[in-house]
């Protein structure tokens, strides 16, 4: 059952009350109908419910019924239909444009027509407020899409026939424009701002989709003609009846750089001939996610086996383990370490590698990384190796032309003990000649001194063939004064000769040294044969000093050891430590080049000052300890080098 109209009618005269009930009185079953006799009441039962239409009469005892009409058009929550009694046109114009839906002069046709009249009113009402609504929630809604576009972070720009009729401010920043108005009425095409159909073409759409929304890159001009990169959006819209095209774009530059040098990065990390590898770490486990070709080749396997075994791609030497498990703690630790080791190749042979890590800080990331860089360095390590191999023959060839010129005083002094072995093996023959008269203390006293001369023979001998010797390098731990007493052996003869003597000073509580005996003899005797060279037969002070100390070098214990001669002294423009640099009119030039080396491979310095007075003194540090030597801990690796 449909819903009755309540009308509200306000008359003050009963007659006429009467007489518009009367009117309705066919038509009840429609219409739900309540009276009022004062302006007063009509606004107390307004408010208690509000009718579908008020009929009110003009002239009311308490005012005009024309209050009735709410100021407010656009919120009027209901019609008010006037009667009139003494009405004229211009009253009912007035009425008219106060609000009133209707205006109706009191008379029996008049009343008879009421019903048909309201539910004329109620309709055109309704319609109005239909009509008002529509536009209110049509402004709205431009406003609020007004209000989206205007605070979008994305460009927008709206474009009815090609011709851009809207943009907003993020648009306008990204086009370089100052003000709408550089913008307003263009063509798209003067920002290069593809169309529909070049749109359709570019995604490969038919002109039947080609207004589906759709995400493109883009090239668009701005307006001082420059170029910018965006990803741009088009779909059709409605703008105030006219089909249009909305653009919505971002700028895509600060992204094509990063892609581009992302590009850049990856090219350079797959070409580089170092092996580059990334480490994920997921809760302690850790994968191997990505490597470069160069890793591959110098680790010896395949990239599907790299995600398969992780770290254990690396097959270690394992004299090396220890080492790389430090790295790989490294990596758990995301610290960075930097160390050498061993490998397997892929043919079984050796490499030498460099592995250093470092960790990869990405802020908020649930999962950690850490890059890796291995450097073959097989090649160098060879070339080292060769060049100490062939350092180690120049200097057992320079020990070989240092022997040839000492060896007339050598002849002397074994021919020394021989001599004396002679004399006295006579004596004990001709004691046992006539063994009944033998004096038997006197032969024991010749066999004794025999056997200390065949000792002192045996002694220079040795001597002789260490220093000559053709070995490997072996580090050990040596009293300074063994090395010492031994080079000075050597050169014996030729200080006798040259009647030159050697004071040594040595500090006390002096520790060993961890050196090449054989290399450091050659050093000292290389040094004080120099000085020996040095000084000339008219120099009175035939002295060659030597001292020994313990010095601090970077918060380490080394032994200096310093030859001073009172010789002329070194000219002043020449690098003596250099190759075939000489002060001798027959020397090589090779001693002193072939000393540094021997002294900076033990981890110590050379290095040569003039004395004081006259002369010159050379300087050199041994090291105390066997890392300062190799520079690790473990002795056993110098070994493996």
């Amino acid at each position: 059952m449909a819903k009755k109209l309540r009308l509200l009618i306000v008359e003050d005269d009963p007659a006429h009350a009467r007489l518009i009930m009367r009117g309705f009185r066919a038509d009840m079953d429609e219409f739900e109908l309540a009276t009022s006799f004062s302006l007063r009441d009509a606004k107390s039962s307004i408010e208690a419910g509000t009718p579908d239409l008020v009929i009110v009469d003009l002239s009311l005892p308490d005012g005009s019924g024309a209050e009735l009409i709410e100021s407010d058009h656009l919120s009027q929550r209901y019609p008010v239909m006037i009667i009139t009694s003494q009405g004229d046109e211009q009253t009912a114009v007035e009425m008219l444009k106060r609000g009133a839906i209707d205006y109706v002069v009191k008379s029996d046709g008049g009343f008879d027509e009421l019903p048909r009249l309201s539910r004329r009113s109620i309709r055109e009402w309704r319609l109005q407020r239909e009509k008002i609504e529509a536009e209110i929630a049509l402004r709205n809604s431009e406003q609020r899409y007004r209000a989206l576009i205007d605070h979008s972070p994305m460009s927008i720009v709206v474009a009815c026939k090609e011709q851009i009729v809207l943009v907003n401010g993020m648009a306008l920043k990204c086009l370089g424009a100052h003000s709408t108005a550089q913008v307003i009425s263009k063509s798209i095409h003067d920002f290069d701002i593809p169309d529909a159909s070049a749109i359709a073409r570019h995604a490969g759409e038919n002109s039947a989709n080609r207004f589906q929304a759709m995400m493109n890159e883009y090239v668009l001009r701005r307006i001082d003609g420059s170029l910018l990169d965006v990803e741009l959006m088009t779909t059709t819209v409605d703008y105030y009846g006219q089909e249009a095209t909305q653009y919505v774009f971002m700028d895509i530059t600060l992204r094509k750089e990063a892609e581009t040098e992302m590009r850049i990065r990856d090219r350079a990390i797959a070409s580089a001939s170092d092996g580059i590898f990334i480490v994920q770490l997921n809760r302690g486990e850790i994968s191997v996610v990505d490597c470069n070709q160069a890793f591959l080749e110098i680790a010896g396997c395949h990239r599907e086996s790299v995600r398969e075994v992780g770290m254990n791609v690396i097959r270690c030497d394992s004299r090396y383990e220890a080492r790389f498990q430090q790295i790989v703690s490294g990596i758990v630790a995301r610290q960075p370490v930097r160390d050498t080791i061993r490998i397997h190749a892929d043919n079984e042979d050796y490499r030498w590698v460099e592995i250093a890590i470092s960790p990869v800080q990405v802020a908020d990331s649930q999962n950690a990384h850490v890059v890796g860089v291995v450097h073959d360095i097989t090649e160098k390590v060879n070339a080292e190796e060769e060049i100490r191999r062939r350092n180690a023959e120049l200097a057992h060839f320079l020990r070989l032309t240092a022997m040839g010129e000492l060896v007339a005083g050598l002849a002397h002094e074994v021919n020394q003990p021989l001599y004396a072995i002679s004399n006295y093996a006579g004596t004990c023959e001709n004691f046992l000649k006539t063994p009944e008269n033998a004096d038997f203390s006197s032969l024991r006293q010749c066999v004794s001194r025999i056997g200390q001369q065949a000792r002192r023979a045996a002694e220079i001998i040795r001597r002789l063939r260490n220093y000559v010797s053709r070995t490997d390098p072996k580090v050990e731990s040596v009293r300074v004064s063994d090395l010492l007493n031994d080079s000075i052996a050597l050169l014996g003869p030729l200080l006798e000769e040259q009647a030159i003597e050697v004071q040594i000073e040595f500090e006390p509580s002096l520790p060993s040294v961890f050196v090449d005996k054989i290399q450091i003899e050659q050093v000292l005797t290389n040094l004080i044969s120099n000085a020996t060279d040095a000084i000339d037969d008219q120099n009175p002070d035939r002295i060659i000093e030597i001292e020994v100390r313990q010095v601090d070098v970077k918060h380490e214990a080394m032994v200096q050891v310093s030859v001073r001669d009172f010789g002329i002294g070194l000219p002043p423009d020449i690098d003596v430590f250099e190759a075939f640099q000489s002060t001798k009119q027959t020397g090589m030039g090779m001693g002193l080049s072939i000393s540094r080396t021997i002294i900076e491979s033990h981890g110590g310095k050379i290095w040569v000052e003039a004395a004081p007075s006259r002369g010159t003194i050379f300087y050199f540090t041994l090291p105390t300890t066997i890392q300062q030597v190799t520079g690790h801990a473990d002795e056993s690796d110098r070994i493996c080098h």
